[in-house]
Formats: C-alpha cells, sequence, structure tokens
C-alpha cells in the first residue's frame, strides 16, 4: 500500500514538471509572457489616469501618474504623462509646479509634436494666470502665433495698456481668420472701447473734502474706516486741547464769585473772622493764568493729523483709480475669460501622442 501511495506522488510529480516544461520552455517564452502582462498593467493604469483627470479628481490622477513615472520610466507615453501631470497642477493653481513639467516636457521632446506645442502654450497660459506679464510678453516678444497675440492682449489688458491690448487682439484675429474667432474678440474690444465709462474720482474734491472736514477725503474715496479713524483722532486732539483750558481755569483758581466781587476762599476762613490790627482787606484781587501750554500740544497734533490725511487723500486718488479701472478689467477678464482660446490640439493619454 505504501508503494503504491509513493508510485502516485512520483508520477504526479514528474507530471506536474513536464507540464511546467512545456508552458514555460524558455527564458523569451517567460519574457514574451510578463511583457503581455506589464502592457496590459500599463495600459489599465493610463485608462485610469485619464479617467481620474475627466472626473476632476487632480490629487488621485497626480498619484497614479507618479505611478506611472516609476513603473514606466523608459516608456515613449513619460512626456504625455508629464503634460498631464503639469495640467494637474494648473488646475489646483499649484502654478510653479505646472511650470516646472511643462518645462520638462518642452526639453525632451520635438518641436512638431503636439506634447510640445500643447506645453508651450500651456507655459505662457500659466504665466498670464500667475500674473507673470512681463516675462509672459518677452517670451513672445515677434511671434505671429494667433493663441500667443491673444495671451499677448490679454496681459497688456491687466497692464492697463489699452492700445497694446487692441494691436494684439487684432493681430490674433487676423492670424485665427475665422468667424469663430471673431465673435469671441468683440467683447474684449467692447471692454477696451468701455474703460472711460469707469466711474473715478476728482483728486481736488478729494482735497476739497479733507479740507471741510477731518477724513471728508478718505470718505470720498469710499475708505471709511480710515475717514472715521481721522475725524475721531482730529475730535479727540480738539476736545482735549479745550478741556485742558477749562480746567486750568476752573480747577487752578476757585472763587466766590457775587456781584462782580471776587474775594479768596481761604480754608477755615469764618464769617466773623475778625482783621487783627496789622491785616489789610485788599481793594482788588485779579487772577491771571496761561493755559496755552496745555492745550498747543493737542492743537498741533490734531491739526498734522488732518493736514497729513488731506494730502494722503490726494495722493491717493490716482491709486484709488488705477484699482477701479483694475477691478473692472479683473470682471471683464473674468466674464471673457482667455480659457476659451484654449482650443489647440492637445495630447492624449489614450492614445499617448
Amino acid at each position: 500500500m505504501r508503494n503504491l501511495k509513493r508510485q502516485i506522488s512520483i508520477i504526479f510529480l514528474l507530471t506536474f514538471v513536464f507540464s511546467q516544461q512545456e508552458i514555460y520552455r524558455s527564458v523569451d517564452d517567460i519574457e514574451s509572457e510578463w511583457t503581455g502582462y506589464a502592457s496590459f498593467q500599463k495600459e489599465e493604469m493610463i485608462s485610469f489616469c485619464d479617467f481620474l483627470f475627466r472626473e476632476g479628481h487632480y490629487e488621485r490622477c497626480l498619484l497614479s501618474s507618479f505611478q506611472l513615472l516609476y513603473k514606466f520610466s523608459e516608456d515613449p507615453i513619460i512626456p504625455v504623462v508629464n503634460y498631464y501631470i503639469a495640467r494637474c497642477y494648473e488646475e489646483m493653481e499649484s502654478y510653479d509646479l505646472a511650470q516646472k513639467y511643462y518645462q520638462k516636457v518642452i526639453s525632451q521632446k520635438d518641436e512638431n509634436t503636439v506634447v510640445f506645442k500643447a506645453s508651450k502654450y500651456r507655459h505662457h497660459y500659466v504665466n498670464l494666470l500667475s500674473n507673470k506679464l512681463d516675462q509672459l510678453l518677452e517670451e513672445t516678444k515677434n511671434m505671429d502665433d494667433p493663441y500667443l497675440m491673444t495671451f499677448r492682449g490679454y496681459a497688456f489688458m491687466k497692464k492697463l495698456d489699452w492700445e497694446q491690448a487692441r494691436t494684439s487682439f487684432i493681430a490674433a484675429q487676423s492670424l485665427f481668420n475665422h468667424t469663430h474667432y471673431d465673435e469671441l474678440m468683440t467683447p474684449l474690444y467692447q471692454a477696451i472701447e468701455n474703460v472711460n465709462t469707469v466711474p473715478t474720482r476728482n483728486k481736488y474734491l478729494v482735497l476739497i473734502s479733507s479740507a471741510l472736514f477731518p477724513g471728508g477725503g478718505q470718505f470720498l474715496l469710499d475708505e471709511w474706516g480710515l475717514g472715521q479713524g481721522i475725524l475721531s483722532s482730529v475730535s479727540l486732539m480738539a476736545l482735549i486741547g479745550a478741556w485742558t483750558g477749562v480746567e486750568q481755569l476752573v480747577g487752578g483758581n476757585r472763587v466766590i464769585d457775587n456781584e462782580s466781587i471776587a474775594i479768596p476762599l481761604y480754608k477755615d476762613m469764618k464769617s466773623n473772622h475778625q482783621l487783627k490790627k496789622k491785616d489789610k482787606m485788599p481793594a482788588e484781587v485779579s487772577f491771571s493764568y496761561s493755559s496755552i501750554k496745555y492745550w498747543i500740544p493737542p492743537f498741533f497734533i490734531g491739526a498734522g493729523i488732518y493736514v497729513a490725511s488731506s494730502l494722503k487723500s490726494f495722493k491717493d486718488t490716482d491709486g484709488k483709480n488705477k484699482k477701479l479701472i483694475e477691478y473692472y478689467i479683473a470682471d471683464k477678464v473674468s466674464n471673457t475669460s482667455s480659457n476659451r482660446f484654449l482650443d489647440f490640439p492637445e495630447p492624449q493619454l489614450i492614445s499617448g501622442k
């Protein structure tokens, strides 16, 4: 019985060994098998990254993308993966990190590839978003690309350079040469034309308001908190000066005034007090005091605040007007956002091109 069991075990073991030899007959067979598995794994990971990005799960897409970079670092898909890492950071408003990965693509790929061109456009677009306007204008100087000319127009709008903005938009519209872009440009021209209708403050009227009462200029500039602080400070200094004078008069010379006769009020003086032989009652009692040394400091402090606030409001008027125009432009830019022009070809994760 034991011999029978031993023989069955040997037969089973030999059968297993020979079956494995049939499956993996050589090293090439093993490599082929694992290559197919790795390829399937890569496609699954790429599909998952693409799904996460399109659904707006940018942080999870980043994690999956970094796994792709680690596992398939030499794969041709890597530049496209770097591009979508940059896109994730861009959507998350981490502009410095986005630029880092756009630059990786730009440094690695040929200028004629879709991923290279898209990375260049996105690089300039991120400069626009992060208000690196001088860098954007410098890098796109003397270029005749319609997308770049559009970005330049938006940059000039943010810098309040209306003529250059209009010129850039006209050039971009001419290069696009399509009715679709004509419609997109129209609101931008209207925004530039309507800049003069933005309600601004007259600096001389602000100065007159400041001269009429403390904080008047600040109130006219809608700086209510600062205006209230100036009005309160000047009023407090005036009150301190007035109170000091009254206190000096009343507190330092306490007298009884009866029918225009001023008699000193001495301590322990009685009504039946008899003067001694050598004592004499003066015919007149005169008082003199000077409160000027008490009200001069608050007067100068209050006057200094008054004058300084008036000059400051006059000086701040230009800055306030600039901010009003910037608010107007920011509103128009948000309503006619530059992302409407991001319709250039972009690489696709699924195709890997």
